[in-house]
This record gives C-alpha cells, sequence and structure tokens, in this order.
C-alpha cells in the first residue's frame, strides 16, 4: 500500500510538474505550439527525476541543454537542406558534449526544437536559449528537487 501512495505520489509531483512547464510557456508564447518542447523536457524529466540513478549533474543537464539550443538555433538558420541542419545540430551536439564531458541525452532532442518546429519558436532565434530552454530545465530541475525533498521527508530517503 506504500508503494502504491508514493507511486502516486511521484506521478502527481512530475503532472504539476509538466503543468507548469506547460502554463509558463503558452503565457511566454501565448500559442499552443508547445509540443515540440514538451517532448524534450520529458526525456530530461526522466533523468532529472530518477532517484540518484542518474550520473548527470545539474552543470552538465543546464549546460548541454543550453549548447543543443544553441547548435539548433544556430543550424536552424543555415541555408541548407532540412536534414542537412538536423544532422550538423545533433553531430556536432554529441561531438561537443563529448569533447567538454557533459554528455546529456536530452540535449540531442533540444537541438532539433528550433528546426522542426514551427515559426513561433523559430522566430524566437537565440532567445529560444532563455526560453523556452532555460525556463524548463528551471522548472523541472525545481521540481525534481522539491519530489527529493519530500521523499526524504515522507520516506527518510
Amino acid at each position: 500500500m506504500a508503494r502504491v501512495f508514493r507511486n502516486s505520489f511521484e506521478f502527481l509531483v512530475v503532472s504539476l510538474c509538466f503543468l507548469c512547464v506547460f502554463y509558463v510557456h503558452k503565457l511566454l508564447f501565448h500559442q499552443q505550439e508547445l509540443t515540440l518542447v514538451i517532448a524534450a523536457f520529458g526525456a530530461s524529466s526522466v533523468l532529472a527525476f530518477s532517484e540518484g540513478r542518474t550520473v548527470n549533474s545539474p552543470v552538465k543537464m543546464f549546460a548541454s541543454s543550453m549548447l543543443g539550443a544553441f547548435l539548433g538555433v544556430f543550424c536552424s538558420r543555415l541555408d541548407t537542406l532540412l536534414v542537412v541542419k538536423i544532422v550538423l545540430a545533433i553531430g556536432l551536439c554529441i561531438a561537443l558534449m563529448s569533447r567538454w564531458s557533459i554528455q546529456y541525452p536530452p540535449a540531442g532532442a533540444i537541438a532539433l526544437i528550433p528546426i522542426l518546429s514551427g515559426s513561433a519558436i523559430q522566430e524566437l532565434g537565440y532567445w529560444f536559449l532563455v526560453y523556452p530552454t532555460l525556463t524548463g530545465l528551471f522548472i523541472i530541475y525545481s521540481f525534481s528537487k522539491l519530489k527529493h525533498y519530500l521523499n526524504s521527508i515522507f520516506y527518510g530517503q
């Protein structure tokens, strides 16, 4: 029974986190074009909400995601085929994360958002690094810390 309560608690915290991500960015964009943003943050949340089983530090999470966002915007502005933009963004993101030892898999998805998204996100240009990238990561990180804190209170972990 305790396990069911704990799983329900985790579901509630994660659901509230994504509602927060959605509504904060809905206010920032004034549009509904958030599907790709929320999908990329889903990968980030899996790592952020894991019970200490991830080796990613907050510094690596933020640095690699900002790198992915920068490369995505940069590549989205190139005057070339879509497939070339995608390959360059992911390839450069992986190469630079490996070079700087900041591997964080969701950064590859974040790099694709400015390339594959619609006009509302593409028009942000490099502001994409601030929102939705930085704001979304901050919300997810904050909720994951809240969940870990509440777990330590309720379950002694």
